[in-house]
């Protein structure tokens, strides 16, 4: 069995998944001692992902960007919230962003860039980049995910949803997957006290694009993405 190592891309979404959960399980202690605090007001959008998605669904961000090309002053916003839930300066492919978020899942996301990474002071809409915007798009996101993909994850919490955007000239690619780790048991680790999760098991995986899977600085799965203007499926090795 091959041996996967803390630092790879795919511990990150088990990491994070189980970051999320124990948050998930704080807050709910916090709230049954703190009765006074309001719930979270949910946008209609975000109603809508709940029903879909259950509430406790957390997801790994994934972003980067087309080989060769690189987008400045970078804002993802989750359509109907005044507040960015993704930034960069500066985004390729070289310095893809990994994090684990929580839910609910954005129905559709409007991404901006500008023509600098500059900053200055905060605006209104939660960005401190002052470049002239010359590039924006809504795109559908968690609308797009098959409803048969949401149910998995509300029957087998094990899964960590990951949620991919690449951004391109052409237009941002929108992907997802989840990821188990069938063979992970906490206390199992080799002679060196490190654990051993196994072999990732990927289901549900769909949208415009898919990453190549890299292990040691060798391709051991071609990537893919639909090209928008052909329509045509290109493989790749990133």
């Amino acid at each position: 069995m091959r041996r996967y190592k803390l630092g790879s891309a795919v511990l990150f979404v088990f990491g994070s998944l189980v970051l999320l959960m124990n948050v998930s399980l704080a807050g709910w202690g916090a709230m049954s001692t703190q009765a006074e605090l309001p719930p979270p007001v949910l946008t209609e959008p975000q109603k809508r992902m709940v029903k879909k998605f259950g509430p406790d669904v957390g997801y790994e961000l994934r972003v980067d960007a087309m080989k060769g090309e690189e987008f400045e002053g970078v804002n993802f916003y989750e359509v109907g919230v005044a507040w960015p839930f993704y930034g960069k300066g500066g985004q390729t492919l070289q310095n893809r962003a990994l994090m684990g978020k929580s839910g609910p899942i954005p129905e559709q996301v409007r991404i901006i860039w500008r023509d600098s990474a500059e900053h200055g002071q905060e605006a209104k809409d939660g960005t401190s980049y002052n470049g002239k915007i010359i590039g924006q798009e809504i795109i559908e996101v968690g609308s797009r995910i098959p409803q048969a993909v949401a149910n998995d994850l509300k029957r087998n919490l094990s899964g960590g949803l990951t949620l991919k955007f690449r951004m391109s000239n052409q237009g941002t690619l929108v992907g997802w997957d989840v990821v188990r780790f069938p063979d992970y048991k906490p206390n199992n680790r080799d002679q060196y006290g490190s654990l051993m999760y196994g072999k990732p098991v990927y289901s549900g995986v769909g949208g415009d694009f898919r990453e190549a899977e890299i292990y040691n600085g060798e391709v051991v799965r071609k990537g893919w993405y639909i090209d928008k203007k052909t329509g045509q499926k290109i493989e790749t090795d990133f």
